[in-house]
């Protein structure tokens, strides 16, 4: 199976087992729900962007994309809070399973946070770090592509797949609706901002850093 996946934080990890073990107590799941939907907003960023920029020298484009990291996550947050409230433990179990589901074990036991992919997206990508550590020139038009079609696939299954678990009226419908194409608007500027300015000592630094988080 082809999937993206980063490290969880020992607390979200944590918050998830937890919630998928009490799934048929009597105690209230909505707290687990929305921790777990906080954190994963938060660390998800952190290891795709954040700690991506941390690896790279000082300069213009890291402040950029620091800012635009910060911003994704407290527009996401923002969101969030206005979405989750509380519920049935019959209706936040959905949301629990969804957490468990996302819960993947790489090929050394670890477990990571993410989801199933496309398997020719997870292929290209590893093609294109494969060629960027081999020191090669890359299209930096189809990386580009190719990367917009992860954030998609990524704020569809993090945004759009875990809302529907939360029985939502129409209006709170609309607003998630609106909120994942914001987020997908303002990732795909990331990316245009980002990537074709890198250089070829920062493009090295983002393949071996990211390879690290597909799985094929």
């Amino acid at each position: 199976m082809s999937f993206f996946g980063f490290i969880p934080s020992e607390e979200l990890l944590l918050t998830i087992q937890t919630a998928a073990k009490k799934e048929h107590s009597s105690e209230p799941l909505y707290p687990f729900r929305d921790k777990t939907a906080l954190l994963i907003n938060d660390e998800i960023i952190d290891a795709i962007l954040t700690e991506l920029v941390h690896r790279f020298p000082p300069s213009e484009k890291r402040e950029t994309a620091e800012k635009l990291a910060g911003y994704i996550k407290s527009t996401v947050a923002v969101l969030l809070k206005q979405l989750l409230s509380k519920a049935p433990n019959e209706v936040v179990k959905q949301s629990i399973e969804f957490s468990r589901k996302s819960l993947f074990e790489d090929h050394t036991g670890l477990l990571r946070v993410g989801e199933s992919l496309d398997p020719s997206l997870v292929t290209n990508l590893k093609l294109y770090y494969a060629e960027i550590k081999f020191g090669n020139d890359i299209n930096k038009a189809v990386f580009c592509e190719l990367y917009k079609q992860f954030a998609e696939a990524t704020v569809r299954h993090f945004m759009n797949d875990f809302n529907r678990t939360l029985d939502l009226g129409m209006i709170k419908r609309k607003a998630a609706d609106l909120g994942s194409s914001a987020v997908i608007k303002a990732t795909h500027i990331a990316i245009d901002r980002l990537i074709p300015h890198l250089s070829k000592q920062e493009l090295v630094v983002l393949a071996e850093y990211h390879d690290t988080l597909f799985h094929e």
